[in-house]
């Protein structure tokens, strides 16, 4: 208690006790303390030690007079203290400010302290361990935002491809359907020609060859030079056919 001065303890054996009785006021204004209180009769020494130069008045001006007339502290009903040493104290009396009661919520504050210092340490803790984890996690959202940037990257230059492809396979289906029609024209004038050849030839077969004029007789040389060129220009036509054709198929 001296160190943390909340106040000091005297003990006495009771054997050592030797209270003196002061002479009581004979009134009805007063009254002694001690005969208010209720303990062990073993204890009546110490009682009388501590109580038993008080008594309790009905004002504080009996209180007064009866401390000058008979030397005893005296109380009222209302809290106020006169005592023998001419202190006067008021009968208010604030608990919080009470000493023992002090220590008693400076122990409790201190337990409460010590609890929470702990818990504060526990939660620090786990805040340290979580950082950590968000720390982790932060790294992994990093890598998984590059994969998804390189993803969306290749994702884009592919329909970018994709794109190319498409216009190139229509490009080619136009320049199929030209070279089909192309096709079709020279087959049209292939025809046409052979049919003329396979005459003159016939006519070149019959007795009357020598009534065919010589003009005539180049022109039908011409015509079958014609129609060779033309079956040449038809097999070139047909390669470029197919070669777009498999182009075609490989662009799918």
């Amino acid at each position: 208690m001296l160190k943390k001065k909340t106040g000091r303890v005297t003990f006495m054996p009771l054997n050592r006790l030797k209270p003196k009785n002061l002479p009581a006021p004979n009134s009805q204004d007063a009254e002694a303390l001690l005969d208010k209180l209720r303990f062990d009769r073993k204890l009546e020494k110490a009682f009388q030690q501590v109580f038993g130069k008080t008594w309790v008045c009905r004002d504080l001006t009996i209180a007064a007079a009866y401390v000058k007339s008979h030397g005893i502290n005296t109380i009222t009903l209302d809290g106020d203290k006169v005592d023998r040493k001419g202190a006067l104290t008021g009968g208010y009396h604030d608990v919080r400010r009470s000493r023992i009661d002090g220590v008693k919520s400076v122990g409790t504050w201190r337990t409460k302290y010590e609890a929470e210092k702990a818990r504060s340490a526990e939660v620090k803790q786990e805040i340290s361990k979580l950082e950590q984890e968000i720390t982790q996690v932060g790294g992994k959202v990093t890598v998984l935002v590059g994969q998804q940037n390189q993803i969306r990257d290749s994702r884009d230059r592919l329909v970018d491809e994709g794109i190319g492809l498409a216009q190139s396979k229509e490009k080619l289906k136009a320049r199929v359907s030209v070279l089909e029609q192309d096709t079709e024209e020279l087959e049209t004038e292939l025809s046409a020609l052979e049919a003329k050849v396979a005459g003159y030839r016939a006519e070149l077969a019959t007795p009357l060859t020598n009534g065919i004029t010589r003009d005539e007789e180049q022109m039908i040389v011409t015509l079958g030079k014609e129609v060779e060129r033309r079956r040449k220009d038809m097999v070139e036509l047909s390669k470029r056919k197919n070669e777009v054709g498999l182009i075609i198929f490989w662009s799918h």
